[in-house]
């Protein structure tokens, strides 16, 4: 108990040290932006838990293992004897070089008296840590699949005509846009808000001209008539209601049932600084819900267009041209985001997370160090601790090279444990925790598998674990019997 606790004291001392240290780099993202105090910093009262939680619990670990252990040595005849391993009684009969079977046992089996290893600690460890790297592997990819793709953010177009506070010529819009080879399809719409379940909400008002352009749609369809709305996961969430389900809905001063006839993201959408629709916030009606008559032109009620381009890379020429003649008709518009034919119209939540999508790969490498470094413990310890067994074995015939083998298998098997049973639970969680966190956005929840990843994962595992077990190997190659067993 005292080893363990001077260990864990001067781990948490570091741990200490670490944080303290790197607190310049954090917080990270929109939260380090709105730092009033950047820089330098130590929370006493955070570390100090934090030092202490470390050492109550390592030493609470230890002392269930010591408690067992003083209680079997006063037990009269206690056997000293250790089951043998299942793997390791497989591999000796199918025939595998004595050096593997040697291996396999010294992963599997811990021994017994002063040769005892954390084999089996050192197997959940490494589990452990390759679950949660495939986890942030996975989870990370996700984010990046979301900041990296506008359509899961809500954006399924290429390109707003964005008049914001003002309406949009329709006639003259809609002439460039019928008369373009590289437009497949657009949309034209009215800003607005609403209120659902008596919470204010953003809206836009949207009418399909040519083919469907709008949000990305998780569920349902857009709406068709003046009673439809199609809302954001969020709204759903907060109101209690679902697809199909009816709704009160607030326009100005009237009041009107609406029928919920679909479940979308929404990218940003709104005017100037007001409030904009976002993720999983946001609520889409047919234009004429939200538009004000405009007597002088009685068609053009529409603040903005969204346009779909074709897939045809030769049309990009075509494109220039007719974005430069819409903006020679939007001269003097005044967009939300200071750009009258925005591209991107990502929410602010998806800058922020942009910022950020990297925070799981490094965590991920953290963690692998961590799983490096139990195993190349576990090694050493090995090495010392079977001193004997290791005598023993060159003194029935072992070479040099067979001692290193054994090493190499043992590292081996305890690098394949940890893939087969990690990389599963490690895609497991991940895609569970990016369900859960996308809910929360509003998003689509289908995680994206990072398939490269973990499959350079599986051979990448085994080869670091045989280059940390050179070191040790060689070590144990180098085992006089003689010395080691007089010593005995």
């Amino acid at each position: 108990m005292l080893r363990v606790t001077v260990i864990a004291t001067a781990g948490a001392a570091v741990a200490v040290a670490l944080a303290s240290i790197t607190s310049e780099m954090f917080p990270m993202g929109p939260a380090g932006v709105a730092e009033p105090q950047r820089g330098f910093a130590v929370n006493l009262s955070v570390l100090i838990a934090g030092m202490a939680a470390i050492v109550v619990l390592l030493a609470g670990r230890v002392a269930l293992s010591a408690w067992r252990s003083t209680s079997l040595s006063r037990r009269p005849g206690a056997p000293d004897t250790v089951r043998p391993s299942l793997l390791a009684k497989t591999a000796a009969g199918l025939g595998f070089p004595a050096s593997a079977t040697a291996g396999v046992r010294m992963a599997m089996e811990p021994g017994r008296g002063a040769a005892t290893v954390p084999v089996r600690t050192t197997a959940a460890g490494t589990v452990v840590a390759i679950t949660a790297v495939v986890t942030a592997l996975t989870f990370g990819t996700g984010l990046s699949h979301l900041v990296g793709v506008p359509r899961l953010y809500g954006q399924d177009w290429d390109v707003a005509y964005d008049a914001g506070f003002a309406v949009i010529p329709t006639a003259e819009a809609t002439a460039l846009l019928k008369d373009s080879p590289s437009v497949v399809g657009y949309s034209a719409g009215v800003y607005g808000d609403v209120t659902v379940g008596g919470h204010p909400v953003a809206a836009v008002g949207i009418d399909p001209i040519v083919g469907s352009v709008f949000p990305t749609l998780l569920a349902g369809r857009p709406p068709r008539a003046d009673d439809e709305i199609v809302l954001g996961t969020k709204v759903l969430s907060r109101s209690h209601i679902g697809v199909g389900d009816t709704v009160t809905v607030g326009v100005g001063d009237r009041q009107r049932p609406m029928r919920v006839v679909g479940q979308a993201v929404f990218p940003k959408l709104g005017r100037g600084s007001f409030s904009t629709t976002s993720l999983g916030d946001g609520a889409a009606v047919t234009a004429p819900v939200l538009a004000q008559p405009n007597p002088d032109a009685p068609a053009d009620v529409y603040n903005f267009m969204l346009i779909r381009w074709s897939g045809d890379p030769a049309r990009q020429g075509t494109r220039q041209r007719l974005i430069g003649r819409l903006r020679d008709l939007a001269a003097g518009c005044s967009g939300a985001s200071g750009d009258c034919l925005p591209t991107n119209q990502r929410p602010g939540l998806i800058d922020g997370y942009s910022r950020v999508r990297a925070t799981p790969v490094v965590l991920a490498a953290l963690l692998a160090i961590l799983a490096l470094a139990t195993l190349a413990h576990t090694l050493g310890t090995s090495i010392r601790r079977r001193r004997r067994d290791l005598a023993i074995l060159k003194t029935l015939g072992f070479v040099r090279r067979q001692v290193s083998a054994a090493l190499a298998w043992q590292a081996t098997v305890l690098a394949a444990i940890a893939v087969v049973i990690g990389v599963p639970l490690g895609v497991a969680g991940g895609r569970w925790l990016w369900a859960v966190f996308a809910r929360q956005l509003g998003v689509a929840t289908s995680a994206r598998l990072p398939v490269v990843a973990v499959i350079v994962t599986v051979p990448a595992a085994l080869v670091v674990a045989n280059l940390i077990a050179a070191i040790p190997a060689g070590i144990a190659a180098r085992t006089r019997p003689a010395v080691v067993l007089r010593s005995e």
